[in-house]
């Protein structure tokens, strides 16, 4: 939940002192039940060794990866020189009873650094060449008597380049990223102690396969036989589900808005509106058959397949792509590299849902196969 700004510039923090010339975009709180005045080390370590992350939303960490590729690209993750305009890293200027105490554990924050690590307050920072950021977590006691995690985020743009960045970033942190990142620290902190693996057959277990020499019986099934790229990911199952299962549990019955800012925002393709027997997330279920089912969507720039094949033991999803106008040589290529390093999880995860949906007594069971009742979040 986001708070005003007082809640934390209300407190006595140390980070205050650190960060004249900083604004403070935002304050979240992350609930942890139970929790005392001494567990603050005890947040921190849930934060480090969370398995979490393998159960983010895939249009989490579609993001994000684009993100971190598109800076490689435009150099926007370079490291600034100390007498930059944004200043010296805030580590290098600490005073002297903040030096040596460092955070034990980055907190799942890569690629910040830590700056310090007090009783009830840490610190963690990153220099590029777009923002000197700040991520401040304090400990609180809240209103019913529990301690609570405070986040703040403090931001130094640097330069024009800078607050164009942080004003384009805004609607997908807004919509996505803190969002994301709260529920998944308060996920951390529940499991802390209790980490259940998934109720799945040791079979889906497996590792993903991926290529990019698709097999030619798949490109068969395409809509797009001068296609410039291609992929397909392959995952050992034993669950039993229909093509169209499958294709629901990989992208849910219509597209979140974190879907709808990739897809449309980014990739410029057109989604239909509302739930319907002919679309998934939007996408037009183009054709079927005997073990396979083929979406259709695209852009001005550039149209896309997803085709999800089904066998005894193993579900696919192939990607294919064919680029309508030059834009697409320029978008796509980045765009992909994301994609396939998500799209393991993006099966791992369906086969989860799946397994969960078929369980005996599940409410995901009519959902699996209704679609008119969307996929569970």
């Amino acid at each position: 939940m986001r708070l005003p700004h007082a809640a934390h510039a209300n407190q006595p923090w140390r980070i205050h002192e650190l960060t004249d010339g900083f604004r403070l975009e935002d304050v979240w709180v992350i609930r942890t039940p139970g929790a005392g005045r001494d567990d603050f080390p005890s947040m921190l370590g849930a934060l480090g060794t969370s398995d979490a992350s393998s159960r983010e939303p895939v249009l989490y960490r579609l993001l994000f990866a684009a993100r971190w590729k598109l800076g490689a690209v435009l150099g926007w993750d370079l490291p600034k020189n100390a007498d930059s305009a944004q200043g010296p890293s805030l580590g290098d200027r600490l005073p002297s009873d903040l030096r040596n105490t460092r955070c034990e554990t980055d907190a799942g924050l890569a690629p910040f650094t830590a700056i310090y690590e007090l009783d009830d307050e840490c610190a963690f920072e990153l220099v590029n060449q777009t923002v000197h950021a700040v991520m401040h977590l304090g400990w609180v006691r809240g209103p019913g008597g529990d301690y609570e995690l405070r986040m703040a985020v403090l931001v130094k743009p640097a330069g024009p380049l800078g607050r164009f960045y942080m004003a384009a970033v805004a609607p997908f942190r807004y919509a996505i990223v803190l969002p994301g990142l709260v529920h998944h620290w308060e996920e951390a902190w529940l499991s802390r102690e209790h980490r259940q693996p998934d109720s799945v057959p040791a079979a889906m277990e497996g590792s993903v396969m991926g290529t990019t020499k698709v097999p030619q019986d798949v490109l068969d099934l395409s809509s797009l036989p001068d296609a410039h790229y291609a992929d397909m990911f392959s995952l050992p199952t034993t669950v039993d589900a229909t093509p169209e299962q499958w294709t629901r549990a990989l992208f849910g019955d219509v597209p979140t808005l974190g879907e709808s800012l990739i897809w449309r925002g980014l990739l410029g393709i057109r989604l239909s509106r509302g739930r319907s027997a002919e679309t998934v997330a939007g996408w037009q279920i183009a054709d079927r058959g005997a073990g396979w089912i083929r979406l259709e969507a695209g852009s001005w720039f550039m149209t896309c397949n997803l085709i999800v094949r089904t066998t005894e033991d193993m579900v696919s999803l192939a990607t294919v792509v064919r680029y309508e106008r030059r834009l697409g040589r320029l978008v796509w290529p980045p765009s992909s590299a994301a994609h396939r390093r998500l799209v393991p999880g993006l099966l791992r995860d369906a086969a989860k849902l799946q397994a969960r949906a078929q369980a005996p007594g599940s409410p995901l069971l009519a959902s699996s196969t209704n679609p008119d009742v969307s996929r569970s979040a």
